[in-house]
C-alpha cells in the first residue's frame, strides 16, 4: 500500500514549507522562473527513488486507500472469535473471521499518517466504515482498538512510494554532444558525455544489437523530426587524424538523403537534444538489461533550441512512450507550449515552483486563475498559452462535445483537442458580427483570424427543406463562406443537415432516453429546439414525446454510445470528418 499523496516538510532551499505531490502522475512538467527550486524538485524525485521515506530525515505526511493486502497484516482470514469475537466456542468459523468482521469493511478507506524526520510514526487517522453485518458495533467499537494501533504500527513500515526503487535518468539544461575517445565503459552522463562512445560501442561491437540504433533511434527521430529531418542512417567515425589511435576522437554522423553523411557537430543543438533524449529512454535500458518501466526520466528544457512545432513533436512522442510503457517522466520546463500541451491531459499534471527570495514553495496547478498567473511568470501573454496549432470554430459548447468525439473515432484516436487543435465557439448568430480576413479590412467587425491563421469553421445549414425557402442558407453564413473559400488552408464545413443532432444516430436517443421500442434516425431536416420546447413540431417532441431537451446534457450523454460504424452513412459526416482529420493533421506537421 503505496501513499498516492505525499508531502515533506525540511527539505533544502523549500525550508519549512511543505513540497506536496498530490498525485504521482505517469507525467509531471515542473515549471517556474530561474532559480527558484526546479532542479532541486528534480533531486528530491532522485532521492525518493533511492530511500525509504522513514530515512528521508524530514516530517511526512501521506495518504492512501487502505489496500487487501495491508489489512491481511491486523485481520487474519483463519483466525475467529477472541476478543475481536463474536464467541465461536473455541471453533473457527469463516463467517466470523477477523477478516469479515473487520478488515474487509476497511478496504478502500482513506488512511492518513505522519512520520517525524527520525520516522517515527507521529499520527495516523482511519475513516470510520459503514459496518454491514449482523454484529453489534461494540466489536469496533470497544476491542478493534488494539487491532488499530497494529494498523497504525503497520503504517509506519509503508516507506514505499511509487517512486521507490525506480532507476533515475536525467538530463540537465546544460548537454552537447561531442566526439569522444573509445572508451570500454558504456557510461551516457546527464551532460551528454558518453553519448558518442556510447552509439559507438552499439555500432562496432558484434556483441551488441546494432539495429537499436539503425532502427529504433533512426525511427524515433524520423517520427519527431517529422518534414524537418529525413535520417537513413548513423554512422561513427573518426573525427581526426592523431598518430595515436587511443587518442583518436570519434563522432557520430548522420546520414541524410540529400545532404549525405553530416558530423553531429555541424547540427544544431535541437538535433543533439533529441539525440539525448531517445538514447535515454530506447539505449540505455537496453544496455542495462532491464524493462523500461522501471525507469523514472527527468529531462530539463527541453525546448532549448527546439523550434515550438519540434517541440509539439518531441512531447508527443514522450506522451506515447510513457503510455506504452509505463515508466514515469517529469518535465522542467519555462515553455508555454508544454503548459499548451499537458494541460489538458489527464495522465499529467503540473508543478509551480515560486522562490520568495527566502524559500521555496511548489504547489500544483489546478485552477484556471492559477494557469493564468503561470504563463505570467513565464513571461507569456495568457493569449499565447491558447495559441494551438489550430482552431476548429463552432457554433457552440455542445457541438464541441460531438466534434471531439468525431474526431477521435475517425482519426483513430490519434487527434486530441488542447494538443493537436483548439475548440473556440463565435455563437451562431454573431456570426454576423464577425470575419474571417486579413486584418483591418473591417475594424467594426471582430477578426477572427488573428487569432490563429489556421482555421476551420463549422457551420450549421439550418435548412428546414431541400427546395424553395427552407433550403437557402443564411446571409451571414454565405458571408463567412466566401471569406474562408479565401484562406489557403482553412476547412469549412457548412452541415448539409440541419444541424449537428441530426446525424445522431436513433439507436443513440433510445439509449440515452431509455425509450421503449424503436427510435427512427433523424431526418435531415428535423428539428431541435435550442432552449426547452418552444416547438411541438421538433424530433424530441414527435419521437420521443419527451416535456425538455438540453443540447450539452444530451451531448455528454450521446457521444458514450456512438462508434465509427453506425456514423458512417450518416449523411456527409464521414466525408467531411475525414477533411477536417487531413486538414489538422497538416497543422501538426
Amino acid at each position: 500500500m503505496k501513499p498516492h499523496k505525499l508531502k515533506l516538510q525540511n527539505y533544502d532551499c523549500f525550508g519549512d514549507n511543505w513540497v506536496e505531490f498530490e498525485k504521482f502522475k505517469p507525467i509531471t512538467i515542473i515549471i517556474g522562473r530561474n532559480n527558484s527550486g526546479k532542479s532541486r524538485l528534480l533531486d528530491l524525485v532522485e532521492t525518493l527513488s533511492t530511500t525509504p521515506l522513514n530515512k528521508l530525515g524530514m516530517n511526512i505526511e501521506c495518504s492512501a486507500e487502505l489496500s487487501e493486502e495491508f489489512l491481511e497484516l491486523c485481520f487474519s482470514k483463519t483466525t475467529s472469535g477472541g476478543r475481536l469475537g463474536p464467541n465461536t466456542g473455541g471453533h473457527f468459523n469463516e463467517a466470523c473471521s477477523h477478516w469479515n468482521i473487520h478488515g474487509k469493511h476497511l478496504v478502500g478507506l482513506p488512511v492518513f499518517w505522519q512520520m517525524d524526520s527520525t520516522g517515527k510514526l507521529t499520527d495516523s487517522n482511519i475513516e470510520e466504515p459503514a459496518v454491514n453485518h449482523g454484529y453489534s458495533r461494540k466489536y469496533f467499537q470497544q476491542y478493534a482498538t488494539e487491532r488499530r494501533a497494529a494498523i497504525a504500527a503497520n503504517l509506519a513500515k509503508e516507506n514505499d512510494t511509487l517512486l521507490y526503487g525506480k532507476v533515475y535518468r536525467r538530463i540537465l539544461a546544460d548537454r552537447d554532444v561531442q566526439p569522444e575517445k573509445s572508451d570500454p565503459k558504456m557510461q551516457l552522463s546527464r551532460n551528454g558525455i558518453g553519448a558518442t562512445n556510447l552509439i559507438r560501442k552499439i555500432i562496432v561491437s558484434s556483441a551488441m544489437d546494432e539495429d537499436k540504433i539503425q532502427v529504433d533511434l533512426r525511427n524515433a527521430l524520423d517520427e519527431i523530426f517529422g518534414n524537418d529531418g529525413t535520417f537513413d542512417r548513423v554512422e561513427i567515425r573518426i573525427h581526426d587524424n592523431s598518430e595515436d589511435e587511443n587518442e583518436a576522437r570519434w563522432e557520430v554522423y548522420l546520414g541524410e538523403p540529400l545532404k549525405g553523411l553530416v558530423p553531429l557537430g555541424d547540427s544544431g543543438s535541437g538535433l543533439k537534444t533529441v539525440i539525448l533524449v531517445l538514447l535515454n529512454l530506447l539505449i540505455v535500458p537496453h544496455v542495462e538489461e532491464k524493462n523500461v518501466d522501471e525507469y523514472v526520466f527527468a529531462f530539463e528544457e527541453l525546448e532549448n533550441n527546439l523550434h515550438p512545432a519540434l517541440l509539439r513533436r518531441l512531447f508527443g512522442y514522450l506522451t506515447n512512450f510513457v503510455e506504452a510503457n509505463g515508466c514515469r517522466l517529469f518535465l522542467t520546463t519555462h515553455s508555454s507550449t508544454a503548459l499548451d500541451f499537458f494541460g489538458p491531459m489527464e495522465d499529467a499534471q503540473i508543478m509551480h515552483v515560486k522562490h520568495d527570495g527566502r524559500s521555496a514553495n511548489v504547489k500544483t496547478v489546478s485552477q484556471h486563475f492559477e494557469s493564468v498567473s503561470v504563463v505570467n511568470e513565464l513571461g507569456a501573454k495568457p493569449s499565447d498559452i491558447l495559441q494551438a496549432n489550430g482552431v476548429v470554430w463552432l457554433e457552440g459548447p455542445s457541438d464541441r462535445i460531438y466534434i471531439n468525439k468525431f474526431l477521435e473515432l475517425f482519426s483513430d484516436g490519434s487527434l486530441r483537442e488542447g494538443r493537436d487543435y483548439q475548440c473556440a465557439y463565435y455563437a451562431g448568430s454573431i456570426l454576423a458580427k464577425v470575419e474571417f480576413s486579413e486584418p483591418h479590412r473591417h475594424d467594426e467587425l471582430a477578426n477572427l483570424l488573428r487569432i490563429n491563421n489556421n482555421i476551420a469553421v463549422l457551420c450549421d445549414g439550418d435548412r428546414t427543406a431541400a427546395k424553395s425557402k427552407g433550403s437557402r442558407l443564411k446571409k451571414r453564413v454565405l458571408s463567412i463562406k466566401k471569406q474562408v473559400d479565401e484562406i489557403d488552408g482553412s476547412y469549412l464545413w457548412i452541415s448539409d443537415a440541419k444541424e449537428i443532432e441530426n446525424y445522431v444516430p436513433g439507436a443513440v436517443w433510445k439509449e440515452v432516453y431509455k425509450v421503449s421500442g424503436n427510435v427512427p434516425d433523424p431526418q435531415k431536416y428535423d428539428q431541435f429546439p435550442t432552449r426547452g420546447l418552444e416547438k411541438n413540431n421538433t424530433f424530441v417532441f414527435d419521437k420521443l414525446a419527451r416535456k425538455s431537451f438540453d443540447k450539452c446534457e444530451f451531448a455528454a450523454e450521446a457521444v458514450k454510445h456512438l462508434d465509427r460504424k453506425m456514423l458512417e452513412g450518416r449523411f456527409e459526416l464521414r466525408e467531411k470528418i475525414l477533411k477536417l482529420v487531413e486538414c489538422i493533421r497538416k497543422w501538426n506537421q
